[in-house]
Order: C-alpha cells, then structure tokens, then sequence
C-alpha cells in the first residue's frame, strides 16, 4: 500500500538538516566574530548534522523507490541543495578546527580579508537555509499532507510504527499547526533523541537554530527591560557612596598585603620611603652617606638640638620578628582567600584603616586571582557600612539589596527566573517597594539556581544603625552566608558582642594596627614629597619627623592623616624645625584629644571663626537628605549639604537677590563665593569635615567653568569624627549652643537649596531641580509647626513659579505634562489653608477642578489610600471645582495611553483598590478616633458627590489577578501593564467593567456599621441609596495562565493574547459578593466570610466556562477600552504629543511601548513629524 508517509519522513529529515545546519552555522560565525567554540563541540554538531544528512538520503531513497502520489519532485530538489549547503558548512568547520588546532585562530580571524570572505560565504548559506524553510512550507501545506491528510494518517494502522519525529510532525499538522519556527523547533528537539543521547549537551553548547533565534529577538528587548527594571528597584541612589568616598587605596599602600616574605623583607630591611614603586628624587635619598643604618632608622644619638627624643633602631632580631609576624599574618588571609573556610576578620582601632584596606583589597587583581583558586566562578561581593549615611547605607536591608544588586547584575535569565517564581516582584520600582522577607526569599531562592561561588567583603559591622542593632545583623550575616559556596570578610572594630560571636564562629582574622606600620611610612613620604621644593627643612629633619608620626600614630591610619596634615601646614608656614618637632610632640596619641587639639590651634583665639566653623558642622549633622538635580544631561543624586548651598545659606545678602529677585547676581559671583567656603571649611573645622567630589560628572564641573567645588558634598572625615561632636563633652562643648537656633540653622539650609534651584535655572541651562525640594519644604513644616508653616508657606511661593516653568520638575522630559503644584501639597491637611487661599486669587475653576481630580488619583502609594480633608474638598467645591468633570492624567507607564477620570470615579476606584492590595491588610481600620474620622469624612465626601452625579450608571474599569488558588487582588494598571504581553504569567488576569452603583455599595459595605448608619440617616443620603438599584460587574477580557501541557511542549508565543467575552454578562450578586468580599445586603462592617467551598478561582471559572469569547492582543484591548470610555484614552485625545525623537528612539530601541502598541506608538510618531515638520517619515 502506498501512503505519504515516506514523503513526510522526507521532509522532517530535510527540516533537520536545516535546524542543526542553522546551529552549525551560528557557531561558525561566533567563532569568526571571535568567540570561543571548542574543535569539539565544532566536529560533533558536524557529526551531527552528517548523521541528519544520511538521514535525508536514505528517506529520499524510500519516497522514489515507493512512487507515491505524496512524492514531491520539489523536496528531491530541496534534499539536494540541503545536502550541499551541509557540504559547504562541512568546509567551514574543517577552515576553523584547522586554524585552532595552529593556535592562531584569533590571530587570523582578525585580518579582515578573511573574516570578510569566510563571513559572506555563511551568510549566504544562512539565507539559502531561510529560504529552503519557506519552500518546505508551502509543499507541506499545499502538496505533502493538508490538514484533512494529517488527521487521516492519524487514524492510520500503521502510524504508531512511524519514526517519533514523523509522528510528531503529522500531530502537528493535524492540529493546524503550519509555521515553521514550530515545526523546525519541535521537530529539532523530537529527532535529536534519535540522532544522539547527547541532545541536551548540544542544546546547551550551541546556539538555538535560526527560527527560535527569530522568535527569541522579539522577547529580548522586553526581557532587558523587566530586568534592568528588577534591578534598578534594588538600587539605593547612593549605594557606592561610601566605598567611593573611603581614602583612595593608592594614597595608603597596602602593597605588602601580596608580598611574599622575601619582598617584605626587603621593604623593612630598605628605605621604605624609597620603594621601588615610589622613587626619590630628594636629595637625601641621592646620597647613601645621609643615612647610617641600613633600615634608615635614626641612630641612637640622633637626637635634634631641642632633645626631642627621636624612635630609635629595633635589634635585628626584633624587626626580624616583626617581619615574620606580619607576613603571617597576610599569609593567613591570602589562604583564607583560596580555601572553602567560611569567615576572616579585619578587626582595628577607629581610624585604623579598616575600610581602606578593604577598597585596597577589593580593587587589587590578586584578589581575584586567589579567589578564582577556591573556585573558578567565584564572584566578589562588597557592602560598606556607613552609621552616619542614610538608611541604605547603615542598615540589614540596604545590605541584603545591595547584596542582590551585585549579584544579579549580567544574570538577566536568574532575574527572569525570579520574576517567574514570585511575579509580585516586577511591581517593585524602587528601593522603599522591598520588604525584608522578600529580599531573604530571593536570596535562599537562588541558591538553587545560581551555580556560582560568592566571596561577600562587608566592612563596619560596628556601624550598623541602632535600629537594627548587633543581634539582628549578625542573624543576616549567618542567613547570607549559610548556603557552602558562600564566604565572608567582615571589617569591624573591637565591639564586646561581635568580637564574641567571632569566636564561636572559630574564625580566622588579623587585628590591623599591628600590621601597618610599613604602609604608613609609605603615606607620609608620599605627603611629604607634595611639599614645595623651596620648604625650608633638611632631609635629616624631613626624615625624623616622617618616623615619629609614625611611631605616635599606634596603628591608627585617620590619626596619622590629621598629625601629618598638622605637620605640613606648619613647614607650609615656614615653622623652624624646633617649633615644628614640638608641634608634633604637643599632639595627643588618641583621636578624641587630637581633635581637641586641632580645634583649639585653629579657632580658640577667634570667636568668628569658631561659630562659622559651628555653622558649617551644624549644617552637615541636620543630615538633610538627598538632592536630586539634573545638570545638562547629567541627573546626578547629591547628598546634601552642597557647597553652593551653604554659599547661599550664609550669605543673607545673597539670599535676598535670589529668593525675592530684588537684584542680580551673575554665576562668576556664586562661583567666587562657593570658593570661599570651601576655603573657610577647610581652614576653620580643624579638619573634621572635608569637601567631596564626584569624578564621574566632570561634564558638571566643565559648566562650572571647572569649579567643580560648588556641588561638591560636604561630609565628616570619618565616623569618629561626628562622634566626636556629638557623643563626647568636648565635641558637645564645640557645638556649644550658639546664636542660632536648629529651627534658624534649617531655615538657612533650605533657603540655601532654593538659592541653588533658582542658580540652576538660571545660570547652568537646560538644568533642573527634582521636585523632592517641595517635599522637603512640607517636612519642614510638619517638623517645626506654626513657626515652620509660617516659613514654609513662603519658600512654598517662592518655588510655585519655578514649577510652573518646570525648572523644579517631576519628570526628565519637558513635554511631560505637570501634575498641579497645589496637588503636591493635598496629603497633609496642615496646607489646607495655603491651597485654599491661592486659589481663591484664581480666575479660572480648571485649577480648582484639576486638583480636586488629583486628589484621589490611583498611584503607587494607593495602598495607604490617598485623601483629601473634608474642609480642603468643600472649599474646592466652592471655588467652582466640578466633581463629575473628565480629565487626562499622564502616567509614564502607560504610553501611549493616558488615564481619564474624574475625581468621584478616583475616589471610588482608589478605595476599592486599597483594600484589595496585594499583601495588604485590613488597612480600613476603625480602631481607633483618627481612622474613624478619616473613614466618616471619606463617606460624607463620596455621598455629596453622588448627589450631584448625574449617571450613577457610568462605568469604570478595574483590573484584577488571582494567583493559584488564592483571593482575587487588585491593583491600579499601571502597576501591571509591563506584564500584560508576557509570554508566560501565573495569573489569571480579567478586566472588569464596573458602574459607580457597585463602588459605591462597596465603599458602603467596607466602612458598614454605625459610621455608615450616620451618615445615611441624612435625607440626601436616603436619596442616593433610592437611585441604586442595579449595581453592574462584568468581566471583559480574561487571560489564564499557560497549561502544563503548554510548557512541556513549549507552546510558547512571544506575546500572550486575552480572551474578549463577546457578550459579557452581569455577575450574579452572590458572586460579586464571593469575588469583592462584601455583603451588600447587610452593609455589615468587615470582610463577608466567604463560602467553605468556593474560591475565587473557582466563581472565576464558572463563569468564563461557556462564554463566547475571542482572541485580542493588548494593543486591540487597550484601544477598545479607551473608546469605551473606561478609564483610558489615547495621547491624542489627551492632547499629549511627545517629540519626533523621543518616539523614534524608542522605536529604534525597541522600548516595551513599541512591543505592546506598535500601531498607537507609530500613529503617534507620525503626529510628532507632522507637528514637527519632519521629512521623509512614513
């Protein structure tokens, strides 16, 4: 009996020889490009591919000896020239196994003559591959087997004996299933099996054949995006800050924390000072004479003519000693490096060195390279604690983030797997969206998925905030490093309770100030080879003084900065030699009374320098929090106090130009005076606090005319420096009280950042402030009360003008529509009367109406539910504000969509949402005379504005999700809309429509008992509820999770479509009540006990089980819903056009936008050339 099965089998061989020859292909052109593919992963996938080849001839042979009516000349045809392009790749293989097997691959691969031939000849044969992919797919649908053949020869006896790749490929047929990138991937896996027991070895070393290729791009770009998004929510703004700011590791060697034994010997037993990687060229260090030890240790009657005791030389023995302790002591933690032992510490004194040594240590390839011995895929990993940073600096949770951060950078396909596992987490955004518990889930998650080994550096347990304390860090210390492939290198000082849980840990560890001494020689010859050629003092003398604050300082790096900086200011004031030793001989060995006396020398004797060098102390422990601005195109996040800011802030004079415009002042002025602070700081806080730089924004500092010292930060030079101040009676006696109070000293500093806003607006354009200075205004007020409202209400007018030309700004780009600067301010009630007031100057009600709009308006903090104070809500009404009037509002991640709403619709829709947040609980509490008066308001606001609405049948959508088995959540859609086109989703997603009869029974049934009898006693009330009565829910679009018949066949597309019900019913109440959680028949307070037997998912899916229904992308949802008038509407409508190059850029980029709405997004870009007068776009 003839049948087609021959030809069929014909062709599956054919579509693997084109599958693995796209591999081979691919791999081919990686290694011209320059990769590294193995000669024998190159000869198997051509063993392979040989094997697919016989495969065809011998098929081929069955389909003509059978003379078959499926036999297909074409196919014959197409066999061939397969087999010959697996010829020509043969050839390439052999070209490229050739040159490795020279060891010259790279070399040659590199002559561009080459490369270009060897490159077009694969490019060819990749397009003849594509087009030989095209012709078996019309034989197949038009000749081989139609469908109808397909399922015939299903029913065949003889179809269970077929090759399994011939089977596979008839079902898939059967089920109208035509497109080649399935076929060619199916059938690729199917008769790997067959080829070979190495498949999944193949799968894994070879790149995808050509059609999944094609596929995979259309993700790619979205992918990046959920994992560059993934990862910005785990970066704090200043997570590098302190490693950045810790003292340059080249200013204080540690090169003997590498030497072998020989090269320290030779360090202590030569002229430290004159090491190979640090030449002399002072003239005492030309002439061997100068010295008479060969260790350059003064002699012992080397004393100068004052009798100031100079150190004198060890014995031998004892330096031999020490020698040998030190490179122990290295040797230890060079071993610790290598080895699976789990802890070291780097245990010293404050101001020892611990975090220098520890940048030291992790920029050095050495460390790497030893790391790398323990194990070849071991990553390094770092955190600095900083107890006088921010919370993400100081913190258990901003070093678990931090942590992550690190590790999940350049693990885009971990990210995935993890948005996969806990999709909650592509909600987060930023730093603040992290809970503990999420970030500890992560981490323990990844084990299993992340092969590579971790060496963890975290310096400063000590410096840890309070409110996490010891106890807690060190349980996150051990749940970090639990896991075998995990090491540690902790940096702290001698605290009772670490030093303890140390030694349970029986770890191994250095104690630094004994280890220092030769790198501190070192820093000071460094120091002092800065001095000017013309100083006044002898080598000898130059000498001698280098030793002794070595010696003085005890191990205590910080303590040598400030004596060495002491000593030169001396010798740069042309001290004699006598009055400089007793300089040195007068300071204190300990930090504390160092500090003392640095202060005493600098300002004792001058009152005015010592209250401004209290002003500039006071300035940095207000601790006024981050900045951020946008200098040209450079958005930078500045931690404050800024330069230029304490420029403004002392400067009463200039104040009064910049705040109240009574005069100008040009950026050369500015400049001069941010100069002179810097100066004063410098030469007034004894060096206590330092000025600090930024290198990566020396486009900035161009603008400045490189006066880059404006925006630098002012900052303590160490913890114990602000402990000084603050934790000692010396450093408290310093601050003193002085003639300003705190409340005076933070008005200055914030009028000094409006000073700099303004500079920035007018002096550095196109430049801007974020609008963080409004909400550092409003805490000002909430902090000092009356007096601060006060003063606030008139930076608050000050800074309106700048908003509303959008030189303080929300978003980057200028066509970006601006919130009202008044809906800044609507959360707290303590501005109710600013709002009010200005407003009522307003001759227009559109202001009024906007921001009574705003007021509920969905965003990202919804879950805490946003309002408006009763008093600020009637005063709007009666300036003319209009409840029930439609307005656009932008939300980036909507675009090119823009939400419609009106501000009864956002309270109903914000208060739903609430409730049903994800992870949310009970947040609608009565428990106590606050909630309850938030809660009675919210309802006396909702039931007078549906008095005066005029449809309490318009309708709202809402969108919703059920995990599992779990309650239905809901979140605002924005939050979601990244998600909406993911090829895979756990979810069961749906679109309700909802009318305001429904959100409002709801709102009544959620607030309940005695609150909601109160208000609807009233008659206006009575009215209200007379006019519901047919409250509308129905789901619109539904979209269910893959199956798992989907995964394991990989039934995957690039974008998931939903499903629109194409009548949509209305939910029956008690299935309303089942989903919402409510009891609408007896408005009783608190969540409805839900049936025993009925889950969410379960109500769900009765209902969706016979409904009509049809298949629609996102972009054809979206756009239904914004003409509906659901919530949504086009940019068009809204009257937003972005420009011409931002759209294109975006295109080009392949931005999530495009992927989802490439028909809205293009009709856009097409109004911008239009608008823009751009030729040539189509």
């Amino acid at each position: 009996m003839l049948t087609g099965f021959e030809a069929l089998g014909a062709a599956s061989a054919v579509l693997q020889v084109i599958s693995f020859a796209s591999d081979l292909a691919v791999a081919c052109k990686n290694a011209y490009d320059g990769a590294t593919t193995s000669q024998d992963d190159l000869q198997r996938y051509a063993g392979r591919m040989s094997e697919a080849v016989d495969c065809v001839h011998t098929r081929c042979e069955k389909m003509s000896n059978a003379n078959s009516k499926f036999a297909s000349p074409k196919l014959q045809t197409i066999a061939k020239e397969c087999k010959d392009a697996a010829n020509k790749l043969e050839a390439e293989v052999q070209y490229v196994t050739s040159l490795q097997a020279k060891g010259d691959i790279v070399k040659s691969f590199r002559k561009a003559f080459r490369v270009s031939r060897h490159q077009k000849k694969l490019q060819a044969l990749r397009e003849s591959l594509s087009m030989y992919q095209q012709v078996i797919k019309t034989e197949l649908v038009s000749h081989l087997c139609s469908q109808s053949d397909a399922i015939y020869f299903q029913q065949d006896a003889s179809f269970g004996k077929l090759d399994t790749d011939v089977q596979f490929l008839i079902n898939q047929l059967a089920q109208g299933i035509t497109d080649v990138k399935d076929l060619v991937k199916r059938e690729h896996t199917a008769t790997r099996n067959v080829i070979t027991e190495e498949s999944a070895r193949a799968e894994a070393a070879i790149n995808s054949h050509t059609d999944s290729q094609v596929m995979e791009l259309r993700t790619t770009a979205e992918a990046k995006r959920k994992f560059e998004a993934f990862l910005q929510s785990l970066k704090a703004p200043l997570m590098n800050q302190r490693y950045n700011e810790v003292m340059d590791s080249r200013d204080a060697s540690f090169n003997q924390v590498f030497a072998s034994y020989e090269d320290m010997k030779t360090m202590y037993h030569c002229d430290p000072e004159s090491d190979g990687s640090i030449k002399d060229d002072a003239p005492e260090d030309d002439n061997p004479e100068d010295d008479d030890s060969a260790d350059d240790y003064a002699s012992d009657d080397d004393d100068n003519a004052e009798g100031h005791e100079i150190s004198k030389a060890p014995r031998d023995s004892d330096d031999n000693s020490l020698v040998k302790h030190i490179h122990r002591s290295w040797v230890s933690f060079n071993s610790w490096l290598q080895s699976d032992d789990k802890l070291f510490y780097i245990q010293g004194k404050p101001g020892s060195g611990k975090s220098t040594l520890v940048k030291f240590i992790l920029d050095q390839e050495q460390t790497n390279d030893l790391v790398q011995r323990w194990s070849p895929d071991a990553t390094i990993l770092s955190y600095f604690f900083w107890k006088i940073g921010s919370e993400e600096q100081k913190s258990i949770k901003g070093l678990w983030c931090s942590l992550l951060y690190q590790r999940l950078q350049d693990q885009q396909q971990l990210v995935l797997s993890i948005l996969q596992r806990f999709s909650h987490l592509s909600r987060h955004s930023e730093y603040h969206d992290w809970a503990m518990k999420d970030l500890q889930t992560v981490w323990d998650y990844l084990a299993n998925l992340d092969t590579r080994h971790l060496c963890i550096f975290i310096d400063g347990l000590d410096e840890i905030r309070n409110e996490d304390g010891f106890s807690k860090l060190l349980e996150s210390i051990d749940a970090i490093s639990i896991f075998p492939e995990i090491k540690l290198c902790v940096s702290t000082r001698p605290e009772a309770r670490i030093v303890r849980w140390l030694k349970t840990k029986k770890a191994a560890g250095i104690l630094l100030e004994d280890l220092t001494r030769y790198d501190m020689l070192v820093f000071v010859r460094k120091r002092f080879r800065e001095l000017s050629p013309n100083s006044r003092v002898s080598s000898e003398t130059s000498r001698n003084l280098r030793w002794k604050l070595v010696d003085k300082a005890q191990g205590v790096f910080l303590w040598l900065y400030l004596a060495t900086r002491s000593v030169i200011d001396g010798i740069e004031n042309t001290d004699s030699e006598n009055m400089l030793f007793a300089r040195l001989n007068a300071l204190p060995g300990d930090l504390e009374n160092l500090y003392i006396d640095l202060w005493q020398r600098m300002n004792a004797k001058n009152p005015v320098y010592l209250e401004t060098a209290r002003r500039y102390f006071r300035y940095v422990l207000q601790d006024p929090g981050l900045i951020d601005m946008t200098i040209g195109q450079d958005e930078i996040v500045f931690s404050q106090p800024l330069i230029v800011q304490i420029a403004c802030a002392e400067n009463l004079e200039l104040q009064e130009k910049l705040l109240k415009g009574t005069g100008t002042i040009g950026l050369t002025e500015i400049l001069r005076r941010c100069e002179d602070v810097t100066a004063s700081i410098h030469n007034r806080c004894a060096g206590l606090l330092e000025v600090h730089l930024e290198e990566q924004y020396h486009r900035v500092y161009e603008k400045l005319e490189n006066n880059s010292n404006a925006f630098g930060e002012v900052e303590f030079i160490h913890r114990t420096a602000h402990d000084f101040l603050t934790d000692t009676e010396a450093g408290r006696g310093i601050l003193g009280c002085g003639p300003l109070s705190d409340f005076s000293l933070q008005t200055q500093l914030l009028n000094g950042l409006i000073c700099t806003a303004i500079v920035l607006a007018s002096e550095l354009k196109p430049s801007y402030a974020r609008h963080v200075i409004i909400m550092q205004i409003t805490d000002f007020a909430k902090r000092w009360g009356n007096e601060g409202l006060q003063v606030a209400t008139k930076m608050l007018d000050i800074v309106r003008p700048l908003y509303d030309r959008k030189f303080i700004r929300i978003c980057q780009d200028l066509w970006v529509p601006s919130v009202p600067f008044f809906s800044q301010l609507t959360d707290d009630d303590l501005f109710d009367d600013f709002v009010i007031s200005r407003l009522a100057t307003e001759t227009s009600t559109a202001l009024a109406t906007s921001v009574l709009r705003k007021g509920w308006a969905p965003g990202p903090d919804i879950k805490l539910f946003k309002r408006l104070s009763k008093r600020l809500f009637f005063a709007l009404i009666k300036l003319g504000a209009v409840p029930h009037e439609y307005g656009a509002f932008y939300d980036p991640r909507m675009q090119p969509f823009a939400r419609k709403e009106t501000a009864f619709t956002n309270l109903l829709v914000s208060f739903i949402i609430s409730t049903k947040w994800p992870e949310v609980e009970h947040l609608m509490r009565i428990d106590d005379e606050l909630h309850r008066k938030e809660l009675f308001e919210t309802l006396e606001i909702a039931i007078y504005m549906a008095t005066t609405c005029q449809n309490l049948n318009a309708v709202v959508s809402l969108f919703s999700f059920i995990l599992g088995t779990g309650h239905m959540m809901m979140v605002p859609f924005g939050e979601v809309i990244d998600g909406l086109g993911e090829p895979a989703s756990r979810y069961v997603s749906m679109f309700y429509e909802v009318n305001i009869q429904f959100l409002l029974l709801y709102l009544l049934s959620k607030i309940g008992g005695n609150l909601a009898d109160c208000v609807l006693a009233a008659p206006q009330a009575q009215d209200v509820l007379s006019r519901i009565d047919s409250p509308l829910v129905k789901i619109r679009y539904f979209q269910l999770p893959l199956t798992k018949k989907d995964k394991l066949e990989q039934n995957i597309p690039s974008q998931r479509a939903f499903q629109r019900i194409v009548s949509p019913a209305p939910l029956l109440i008690s299935d309303i009540e089942q989903l919402f959680d409510v009891d609408f028949e007896g408005l009783s307070q608190g969540e409805r006990m839900p049936h025993k037997d009925k889950t969410d998912l379960y109500t769900i899916s009765q209902y969706i089980k016979d409904v009509e229904t049809e298949e629609v992308n996102v972009e054809d949802m979206m756009t239904s819903l914004a003409a509906e008038n659901l919530g949504f509407c086009t940019y068009k409508e809204a009257g937003i056009t972005p420009p011409y190059e931002y759209l294109r850029n975006a295109r080009e980029r392949n931005h999530r936008e495009w992927m989802l709405f490439p028909l809205a997004m293009g009709r856009l870009e097409a109004a911008a050339a239009i608008k823009e007068g751009i030729e040539g776009h189509k």
